[in-house]
This record gives structure tokens, C-alpha cells and sequence, in this order.
């Protein structure tokens, strides 16, 4: 009897799953697959091929698990050790170069460990995305109308800026723009007062200067360069250069699979960050503006959905949490796009479900299992919304 009710349980919550949703993601997984499986063939190895499917496997199997745990129950106890977890994971690589640090080589952004034994490198801020967002969204639940009194705008500031701190702290200037632009994004959806946004503009642009200098000379060239990547054709935008001449090989229908000269030239040199950061220009070459075009469809199905769940969701923080997870999907599709296309700074950061890293797809897929969590257990009269008691 108790195994039927539980076999029932787990029926009538896959019944709820957004199918739609689900699809689409799995889609965009094997579009992503077959574009790594091109980009990185000058490896003569099929790892990348294998550690993006395992991740992706993984990232399923975590994504049908957590979307079966009533979210409202989980963060009711545990919305503060989320949160506490986060700030932990984020110390690890920081705790790796220490040493390093310590000799007064500070280097590039240090955002990922290597996992011993099986040698794989690990990011913690792409999982640390999803634990803000959680615990941010309860907060703000939390705080009901108040979002906008002194005591709460402190506290929201301290919360987010903690996080946005250590981030910066591992010099890793995307992750940091991607958690500031999610946290306005749920701030705004909690009714944040235009006053703050406005202020908030108004204290960047005039802290943009001295903010300009604590950049290394690295970051600086990045931004710049991605306004204008032939202003420096040889050194920093050159795979900004390198990405745009791919996608104007591909022209509208691409050179097909497996074809792209700049996809598959011998030398990583010639077309650098193709299986990672760059991997718009594998699509772009093989399968054209068309495959663009797709990916684009298909990464919009993906957002709609999960602001679909946020409209029903039972708790507002059900709707904060969600209405994070797509700015996360927006933000990076479009920065992405943006720097491959010439527009924007190049900030590192991959193309959603597409770009080569077992941490990215893994932690991508625990999202859409939150977003699904939020869907299925949501009142019966999704309108008659919810407060924390």
C-alpha cells in the first residue's frame, strides 16, 4: 500500500512536469554535443565529447530529484546553510592559489579547482548561482512588502554583496556581472523602487573610474575590445575576429557538419575557446545562420517556460527564485552572442547548454530542476499566490 502511494506520488508529479520545457532543454543538450563534438575533433580525443554527456546525464538524473522535493519545505529549513554552502564553495578556489597568491602571484581570475583522481576541473560559482538564487528568492519572500524600507535594502545589499564580493575576490569579472544582474532582476521583481535602481546607475557611473583601476590590464582589454576587436586583430581580438570570420563562412545555411575550415584547422591557435566560449562560431560556420536562429528558438522556449512557472508559482519566492534563474539564462545568452559578434565585452562566459564544461551543463540542469520543483507543487489555484506565515 505504501508503495503504491508513493508510486502514485511520483505519477502525479511527473504529470505536472512542463514537457515543453523539458524538451527544449534536451534538445539544446544534443545540439550542444554535436557542436563540441565538431569544435574540439582537433583534440583527436572524444573527452570533451564524454565529460559533457556525463555531465549532462548527471544533471538529468539531479534535475528529476530535486524537482520531486516540495522547494517551499527545503528552504523554510535550510534557506540559510544554502546560503552558508555557497559562500563555502566559493573559498575552495581561493583556498587552491593561496600559495600562489601568498608569493604575490596574483594571475588571471582563478574561478575553478581540479578534482583529483579523475582530473576534471570544477567551477563553484556556476553551482553558486543556484544556491543565490534560492536563498536570495526566500529572503526577499521573507521581507514581503518591505523590499524597499532602510532596514531591508541594507540587508539585501549585505546579502548579495558578500556573495558578489568573494566572487570578485577570484577575479572572475563575468560570474561577477551575471550575480549582479540577477540580483536586480529579482530585487525589481519584489517591487525594488526605481528610486534604488536609479541611485544604484547613478553611484556606478560615478564610481566607474576608480572601479576602472582595481581591473587588471587583461580585463581592461577584454571590455574595450569588445566594442572594437580590430583595434588589437593579433593578440586580444583575435578570437573575437577569428569567431566573426566562422559565422561569415557559415553564411545562412552553414558549411555542414564537420566541414568548417576554422572549426577544424589542426592548430587550437587559429580559432581559440571554439569548443568553449567561442562555440557560437561552430554553429555559425556548420550550420549557418539558420542554426543560430534555432538555437535562439529553442533558448527562448527554455526562458518562456520558466517565467510561465514563475506567473503559477505558490510562494512569491517561488516567483523570485524563478524569475533569477531566467535572468541567468538571458544574461548569458545574450552577453555570449554579444562578444561573439563584436558588440560586447568579453567576459567569459559560455553559451547556455551549448559551450563545452561539465560544471556548467550539470549545474544548468539543477536549475530547470528548481524551476520544475516550483511547478509542481504549486496550490491548485496557482492565482490564490502565498506568503510566508
Amino acid at each position: 500500500m505504501i508503495m503504491k502511494k508513493r508510486e502514485n506520488s511520483f505519477l502525479s508529479t511527473v504529470k505536472q512536469y512542463d514537457f515543453l520545457l523539458i524538451a527544449a532543454v534536451l534538445a539544446l543538450t544534443v545540439y550542444g554535443i554535436i557542436c563540441i563534438s565538431s569544435a574540439a575533433a582537433y583534440h583527436g580525443t572524444n573527452r570533451n565529447v564524454m565529460v559533457q554527456l556525463f555531465g549532462a546525464v548527471l544533471g538529468f538524473a539531479g534535475m528529476i530529484v530535486i524537482s520531486l522535493i516540495d522547494y517551499g519545505v527545503l528552504l523554510k529549513k535550510l534557506w540559510i546553510p544554502i546560503f552558508i554552502i555557497g559562500l563555502g564553495l566559493l573559498t575552495l578556489p581561493l583556498f587552491e592559489s593561496l600559495p600562489s597568491m601568498l608569493r604575490g602571484n596574483f594571475g588571471s581570475n582563478k574561478n575553478w579547482i581540479t578534482l583529483p583522481v579523475i582530473n576534471v576541473d570544477f567551477q563553484p560559482s556556476e553551482f553558486v548561482k543556484l544556491t543565490f538564487i534560492m536563498s536570495f528568492g526566500y529572503l526577499l519572500g521573507r521581507l514581503k512588502e518591505d523590499t524597499n524600507k532602510l532596514k531591508s535594502v541594507l540587508l539585501i545589499l549585505l546579502f548579495s554583496g558578500s556573495t558578489i564580493a568573494f566572487v570578485m575576490l577570484e577575479k572572475d569579472l563575468g560570474a561577477a556581472i551575471v550575480f549582479v544582474f540577477i540580483f536586480i532582476s529579482m530585487w525589481f521583481a519584489a517591487k525594488m523602487s526605481l528610486w534604488y535602481l536609479l541611485g544604484g546607475l547613478a553611484t556606478f557611473a560615478v564610481a566607474a573610474p576608480f572601479l576602472w583601476g582595481f581591473l587588471e590590464d587583461y580585463q581592461k582589454k577584454r571590455i574595450l575590445i569588445g566594442f572594437d576587436p580590430w583595434s588589437d586583430p593579433t593578440d586580444t581580438g583575435y578570437q573575437v575576429i577569428q569567431t566573426i570570420r566562422a559565422m561569415q563562412n557559415g553564411g545562412v545555411f552553414g558549411m555542414g557538419y564537420g566541414k568548417g575550415t576554422l572549426t577544424h584547422a589542426a592548430s587550437k591557435s587559429v580559432f581559440p575557446a571554439r569548443e568553449t566560449d567561442m562555440i557560437l562560431g561552430v554553429m555559425g560556420e556548420e550550420f549557418g545562420f539558420v542554426g543560430i536562429i534555432i538555437y535562439v528558438l529553442l533558448i527562448s522556449l527554455v526562458i518562456f517556460g520558466i517565467l510561465r512557472t514563475a506567473r503559477r508559482a505558490r510562494y512569491e519566492y517561488g516567483m523570485y527564485i524563478c524569475v533569477g534563474i531566467a535572468a541567468l539564462f538571458i544574461f548569458q545568452t545574450v552577453e555570449n552572442i554579444g562578444m561573439c559578434l563584436g558588440v560586447l565585452p568579453v567576459i567569459g562566459l559560455t553559451l547556455p547548454f551549448i559551450s563545452y564544461g561539465g560544471s556548467s551543463i550539470l549545474s544548468l540542469y539543477l536549475c530547470i530542476g528548481v524551476v520544475l520543483s516550483v511547478r509542481t507543487h504549486q496550490q491548485k489555484y496557482y492565482f490564490e499566490r502565498e506568503f510566508i506565515q
